[in-house]
């Protein structure tokens, strides 16, 4: 009889249980989905041995012949297990090799890892010559001779495990560059691991670069765990090919995944969603759910973990990054909520209430649950004590008093709706799929949900996700889109993506599209956008019935007999704080005070750094680009020495001079084209060639807004500690040169000079009126990369005093401290925020619903975002209490212009009917709920905000401050609606902290 080799095996290792099940896809259309069987085993120290333990009691169950099974699908969590702790016996020191050209100096490698993992990782870091521009084009050529000596440094210091990341790279498709250096590195290094960043993770240059470096430094672990996983199906008997799933869903080949092995870091909410919907029919024809959201709701003994299905299979992704062991990382991750509720979670009374959780017996609970013989009254006792399961002994919860039992259910009942409803786009019922083991604890009805479904098999849907994975192919790139057809360009992306799945073992004629994102670049005079394409497609079957082992048995066996390094440190004698990576996280913050001397200088540190990040990130009302990587540099700065210095206005000669400066750049560019440091030294010479004589005395921020609030600050370093004035000149972030304070007084804005940091710089000394100014500027800017550092002509701090919206950089740190101090007591955040400006108050409370963008013709992203209500019964740490039901509606022009409240059912262009709040000048922002602000470039679903309005300084409330930034100079058709509460002049932590 003729072998056929249909079965699959898939494997979940959870942090309780391993579960296995085997399936044979061709079944699917039956009742038991293709299941044959499922087996639960408690999850050993050892992993091998408990996926071993699993399979065997599996194939035993139904007696498949071992030659039918086609595949074993594994998700384990084993390799983040080593970051998260810290194992130094698993961890390698790491060798960096930047290929950036003059750039990212600013942000050393490393810098923002906890410091047990960057004294463990942090091997050698280098700056090569290299890198692309966002279209493409080197930023420099490689210099094959400065990476051979690089390569000789790490061959001193025992370094093999090398990351290489290298500016926009993963645009590089041809691989002239990062591929290009691997080679280089092979040749002197022979036998060394090298791991690429484009291989690795997308846009965004040191979230790759700090994944690609935790890849690197677990690949020798990594390879040795996969042998041992080979070995092991070897020894069952099994001659198929082995597979691991990863974070996004889908599967990667055992040998990949040894080179990859981050990428399945987090699978396991994955396999839940993609098995949950597998088992509840939702891929067939009856049982596809049309015009519904769908959420996965996996319930164990301790959490809960909820996300929300798209119409492809796969869960909605996670936004641009994700921390892994506090390691700020980018790759695609799952968007799941976990809250506490599940069969183990306790019950108790307190002050007369019913309180379920956070706490939880979890795989405690057979042991210490009232109906298995303990003492803890548990979610799962309350089941019982209702009647709605028969487990256990359940004369042991007759007593529980039915008060308990209905407040407890009621909790219950709450728990379930919030987490559902925080993972929904609209307010329409959604259905729910209920899996996991502790799904028992259901019972009621949920407000919100039209249909529940518990499907078969739901104990062990993470290993049925395992064995009905795909395979998938995904391409990152920034398309110049003038003069060509957008949608035959995407389409083009499209055809590259369902390549790379084919290529991955696909099969060519199940490829389909997952997902595709379109993203228009800001601050671009020409057409480009960022296009994110996902394919994904089921196993080639004609390629697993040809599979020949490639491993010899015995090479796999050698890699068991190695020596286990001993690790230098216990966990018991590892510090906490070794953990942290907030400069505030180990301090009082209520205690602490800035340092600011008998002159008035404060001496900005890195927990001030921290506040200000934050509080210019609110200021920026969406716009002034992303600030993490500048507050980052300014911390580098201050640990290499640096001093920064903010001063009052006040302390200065009215005769000297004040020079500003700002990041001018595109959004998508600045996270990765980290800047050299150079930029703004070549850009304020070459302003000040042009004022012979005039010196300069300070900096100024020209907008508090995102990372400008904090680039003079690092300006002023590099010029020997010049001062920062506490002040800026807009008040907020606005999208053009002109619309800032100095023009709204007739002082001029040229000379005005921007540079790339790679020794190009340009000078407007003269333009018409302003509007050319910004137009020949953009233009410029664009040839440079879309990234430069601009800076204004000098003026005179007399002047500055004038025009400037001073007290601004006060005003940041004091939101700031707000947003840390409320998180560190657990107060509500967005009323924290309004006390540390008066001037404001909480417009909304809701979640994203939807974001439409699109480019306008001079360049600027414009959109609107939408936001629906969050009731009362599901506010959570950090929302204020509201009792809106309309929605919100904010269009943006890379900052937000307003604020109407509309009809939930009245269309986003029928804002105008609605009830405008406020506008420009007036500041509008949206925070989260951990208190930092999205920028108009983060916007995603689902994501929960509040809308917070601040009034604008009284500069913007004359007749041509409302004329230069209010509504009209956006194209809208409307008067300037206020706030309607007063100004108050910002508190100066110069004066308030300064020495009697």
């Amino acid at each position: 009889m003729a072998i056929q080799k249909v079965y699959r095996i898939g494997v979940d290792v959870g942090g309780t249980n391993t579960d296995c099940v085997i399936l044979h896809p061709g079944e699917a259309h039956l009742q038991h989905r293709g299941i044959r069987t499922a087996f639960k085993t408690p999850t050993t120290a050892n992993v091998t041995e408990g996926i071993t333990k699993a399979i065997e009691g599996a194939i035993s169950q139904c007696g498949i012949p071992l030659h039918d099974i086609s595949a074993v699908m594994i998700g384990t969590t084993h390799f983040i297990n080593a970051v998260v702790q810290a194992d130094d016996r698993n961890l390698r020191s790491v060798g960096v090799l930047r290929v950036c050209g003059p750039y990212t100096k600013e942000n050393p490698a490393f810098m923002d890892f906890p410091p047990i993992l960057a004294r463990i990782l942090n091997g050698h870091v280098a700056y090569l010559d290299g890198g692309l521009e966002f279209d493409t084009r080197e930023i420099m050529p490689l210099n094959e001779a400065q990476i051979r000596k690089e390569c000789q440094v790490l061959k001193q210091k025992g370094i093999t495990d090398i990351a290489v990341v290298g500016v926009f790279s993963p645009l590089d498709i041809s691989g002239k560059q990062e591929a290009r250096v691997k080679e280089i590195v092979l040749e002197e290094l022979p036998g060394a691991d090298v791991v690429l960043s484009r291989d690795i993770g997308q846009l965004g240059y040191l979230e790759r670069e700090n994944a690609t470096i935790l890849n690197t430094s677990i690949l020798k672990f990594a390879r040795k765990t996969i042998r041992g996983f080979k070995l092991a199906i070897r020894g069952l008997g099994l001659s198929c090919p082995l597979y691991l799933t990863q974070n996004d869903g889908t599967i990667i080949d055992a040998d990949s995944a040894e080179k990859c092995p981050i990428k399945t870091f987090s699978s396991g909410p994955t396999n839940s969603a993609s098995g949950a919907a597998y088992l509840a029919g939702l891929d067939t024809k009856e049982g596809k759910i049309q015009d519904a959201q769908v959420i996965v709701a996996d319930v164990g003994g301790t959490t809960t973990d909820v996300c929300a299905l798209l119409s492809s299979g796969f869960p909605r992704q996670a936004g641009t990054w994700v921390e892994i062991g506090g390691v700020r990382s980018a790759f695609p991750m799952p968007e799941v909520l976990s809250v506490a509720l599940g069969g183990g979670t306790k019950v108790e009374q307190q002050n007369g209430k019913v309180i379920v959780g956070p706490e939880s017996v979890g795989h405690r609970l057979l042991s210490e649950g009232l109906v298995f013989g303990g003492s803890t009254l548990t979610t799962t006792d309350i089941v019982v004590a209702s009647g709605h399961a028969d487990i256990g002994d359940k004369s042991r919860v007759k007593d529980v008093p039915e008060d308990v039992i209905s407040q407890a259910r009621l909790r219950m009942k709450k728990l379930l709706e919030n987490a559902v409803d925080s993972m929904k786009l609209s307010a329409d019922d959604a259905v729910v799929i209920l899996v996991g083991g502790g799904s028992i604890v259901h019972m009621d009805d949920l407000e919100g949900v039209g249909r529940i479904i518990r499907p078969p098999f739901h104990d062990c849907a993470n290993a049925v996700g395992a064995a009905i994975a795909k395979i998938s192919g995904q391409i990152d790139v920034v398309k110049v889109l003038e003069g060509l057809d957008e949608e035959k360009a995407v389409e083009e992306v499209c055809t590259e993506a369902k390549n790379i799945a084919i290529d991955a073992g696909a099969d060519p004629e199940s490829v389909r599209i997952a997902t595709i994102e379109n993203m228009p670049l800001q601050y671009v005079q020409m057409k480009a956008s960022r296009i994110v394409v996902r394919a994904a497609g089921t196993l080639n079957q004609d390629a697993l019935l040809d599979y020949v082992p490639l491993d010899n048995i015995d090479e796999l066996s050698a890699v068991q007999e190695g020596e286990v390094k001993a690790s230098k440190t216990t966990n018991a004698e590892k510090d906490p704080k070794d953990f942290l990576v907030s400069p505030s996280a180990s301090i009082d913050i209520r205690q602490y005070k800035p340092e600011v001397d008998k002159d008035g200088n404060w001496w900005v540190s890195e927990i001030d750094c921290e506040f200000l990040a934050t509080g210019c990130s609110i200021l920026a009302c969406g716009g002034g680009g992303p600030g993490y990587m500048c507050y980052m540099a300014a911390r580098a700065a201050i640990k290499a020495g640096k001093r920064m210095a903010v001063v009052d206005i006040d302390t200065l000669s009215e005769d000297g001079h004040v020079l500003g400066t700002n990041q001018y750049s595109a959004p998508t560019v600045t996270l990765e084209r980290i800047p050299s440091g150079t930029e703004s030294i070549d850009a304020t010479d070459a302003l000040l060639s042009c004022h012979p004589g005039v010196k300069m005395d300070a900096q100024i921020a020209i907008e508090i807004g995102g990372m400008n609030g904090i680039r003079p600050l690092l300006v002023g370093s590099q010029y020997g500690g010049v001062p920062t004035i506490d002040g800026d000149f807009m008040g907020r972030a606005y999208p053009r040169i002109y619309i800032m304070t100095p023009y709204l007084f007739g002082i001029p804005l040229s000379p005005c000079t921007q540079s790339d940091g790679n020794g190009n710089v340009v000078t407007v000394h003269k333009a018409s009126d302003p509007h050319k100014l910004e137009k020949i500027h953009r233009k410029a800017g664009h040839e440079l990369g879309l990234f430069s550092q601009m800076v204004l002509p000098p003026m005179t701090i007399k002047d500055a005093k004038k025009v400037g919206t001073l007290g601004t950089t006060s005003l940041a740190w004091y939101i700031g401290r707000a947003v840390y101090l409320a998180r560190q007591e657990k107060t509500d955040i967005m009323k924290a925020i309004v006390e540390a400006n008066p001037s404001g108050r909480v417009l909304y409370t809701g979640k994203i619903v939807s974001v439409n963008r699109y480019v306008s013709a001079a360049g600027y992203t414009e959109g609107t975002v939408r936001l629906k209500p969050i009731s009362s019964d599901e506010q959570e740490y950090g929302d204020s209490a509201m009792t809106e039901t309309r929605d919100m509606i904010l269009p943006f022009q890379n900052e937000y212009l307003y604020a109407a409240l509309v009809d939930p059912k009245a269309t986003d262009k029928g804002a105008k009917g609605g009830e405008i709040l406020c506008t420009v000048p007036d500041l509008i922002s949206l925070v989260g709920t951990d208190g930092y602000a999205l920028g108009t470039q983060d916007l995603r679903y689902g994501v929960r905000v509040s809308v917070v309005a601040f009034v604008a300084h009284p500069h913007w409330y004359t007749e041509k401050g409302v004329r230069v930034g209010g509504p009209k100079e956006f194209g809208y058709d409307m008067d300037f609606i206020p706030l309607g509460t007063p100004y108050y002049e910002p508190k100066r932590v110069t004066r308030e902290f300064r020495p009697v």
